[in-house]
């Protein structure tokens, strides 16, 4: 689509001509537009068309792009890029506008409102984060650096085949700005060469590292719409969720069959976008919309704890393990010798128990107050442990929180792993009808505590006839048999 409708005007800043296009009535609400790398400001023009019946909107070439000059001593910092706004704004009289910035637009637009937020109403941020995708950035390179000069219809072809979501029709308006037709007869790049030579000395970007465009980001308090480009290569959809959980009044938007150029490669949606987020910032219903946040850390914990639980047996139930195998080694022991006695043998069969294996006497009062301190002790770590990791992660930031509860986890996890041994050692004196009683108050309901509550019952029947023709006491320690 054709599009008309702007003006044509240019101003001098810093020593430098700057050109412009103008949209709508210098009444409305002002919209200045900052773009990409490469091109310039008729990127915006379909958006500026579509808008231009509610706001007055300005589409500056940066320096060293479009119809506007070189920098002489080639300084194209963000830190040149936002002085150059600054002081155009002031040249054309704009007190406080909405900012609109695409790519290395929108990296010279965070630095602007970080810089100036009073001046700034409200912030869009077109398909760009603190971070790039180096695939995509690439591409870009690859299709600004290669040739310097053809024939028009050749870049057209060359630019279609970059990005095939445009028409042919749009492309040729879209390259008719970004071209310039030399003496030669042959057509060229408008923005500076020197972006196109190995080893120029020029001067681009910043110096920021990676987290301290983080933290420029999360410094933004004006509200924000980032917009992201549904098949973008530039801008990922994790960085995009990311940087709109991190600012402070941040609102992610993606559109649908749109590239890294958003304006272009789908205006409609482009713009309906941006006119709802203006709509609700004018009505003052403003309200971030961005990824899910994740489920707290400490709920994190409780479940993983609530796992391990369900995973390890229980402190009832290790008990009971134990006095079933109390149990089962009294059974086979007096099975044998009344198999023995029936056989007129003089000595019992032998009863396969390793020789460093000892079977303690069973003392009932030591018995129960053992397993009632080991109920104690065990709901004590259990409950400390938690305790200590729900105040942790109350401390933690977000970030040292992550590490801090897999310590937790694993800390939880060794004293799980820990309990059976404890357990099993005091099983074995553990009385077992004592330990019966204690079972049926606290896993009545399980299965294999009926199992063990059945086998507890018939315990008595069984060994009493065995004691009574021994005639010996019911208190008694069991050895091993030997040869």
């Amino acid at each position: 689509m054709i599009t008309a409708g702007y003006k044509d005007r240019d101003v001098n800043v810093r020593d430098l001509k700057l050109h412009y296009q103008e949209w709508g009535e210098g009444q409305a609400p002002a919209v200045l537009m900052l773009h990409g790398f490469g091109v310039s400001g008729h990127m915006f023009d379909e958006f500026g068309q579509r808008m231009s019946e509610r706001f007055h909107l300005i589409a500056l070439d940066q320096r060293g792009h479009g119809d506007s000059d070189w920098s002489p001593e080639g300084d194209y910092s963000r830190d040149a890029f936002v002085a150059d706004a600054d002081a155009f704004a002031e040249a054309i009289g704009l007190d406080r506008f909405i900012l609109v910035g695409h790519s290395m637009g929108g990296l010279n637009a965070v630095a602007y409102t970080a810089a100036h937020p009073e001046k700034v109403r409200a912030l869009v941020l077109v398909d760009v984060g603190p971070e790039a995708a180096k695939e995509g950035v690439d591409n870009i390179l690859r299709f600004t650096q290669g040739p310097d000069e053809l024939e028009f219809d050749e870049f057209v072809e060359m630019a279609h085949r970059f990005n095939q979501r445009r028409t042919i029709e749009n492309i040729r308006e879209r390259m008719s700005h970004r071209l310039r037709q030399m003496e030669n007869g042959k057509w060229t790049w408008k923005f500076d060469r020197r972006f196109r030579q190995k080893d120029s000395p020029i001067r681009v970007g910043s110096d920021l590292t990676n987290d301290e465009v983080w933290a420029l980001y999360r410094s933004i308090s004006v509200p924000t719409l980032l917009v992201r480009g549904a098949e973008s290569d530039v801008l990922t959809q994790d960085t995009a969720e990311r940087a709109a959980r991190e600012m402070q009044r941040a609102r992610l938007v993606v559109v649908p069959g749109a590239g890294h150029s958003v304006p272009g490669d789908n205006p409609d949606d482009f713009t309906s976008a941006v006119r709802e987020f203006l709509d609700d910032l004018a009505r003052g219903q403003f309200e971030p919309v961005a990824a899910a946040e994740p489920p707290p850390l400490s709920d994190l914990v409780e479940a993983q704890a609530e796992a391990q639980r369900r995973r390890a047996p229980g402190t009832a139930m290790l008990v009971l393990a134990g006095v079933g195998a109390a149990l089962l080694l009294a059974v086979l022991a007096m099975g044998g010798r009344r198999a023995a006695k029936r056989r007129g043998r003089k000595r019992p069969a032998r009863l396969h128990v390793p020789r460093d294996v000892t079977i303690p006497s069973v003392d009932v009062d030591a018995a129960r107050q053992r397993a009632a301190a080991l109920l104690e002790e065990l709901g004590h770590v259990s409950r400390d442990s938690m305790q200590r990791a729900r105040a942790a992660l109350a401390e933690a930031d977000l970030q040292r929180a992550r590490a801090g509860a897999e310590d937790v986890l694993h800390v939880l996890g060794e004293r799980t792993r820990a309990a059976p041994g404890a357990v099993r050692g005091a099983a074995r004196k553990v009385d077992a009808r004592a330990i019966v009683k204690k079972a049926r108050k606290v896993r009545r309901k399980r299965g294999m505590a009926r199992r063990v509550l059945r086998m507890a019952m018939w315990a008595p029947l069984v060994l009493a006839p065995a004691r009574k023709a021994r005639g010996t006491k019911p208190r008694r320690t069991l050895k091993p048999w030997r040869a």
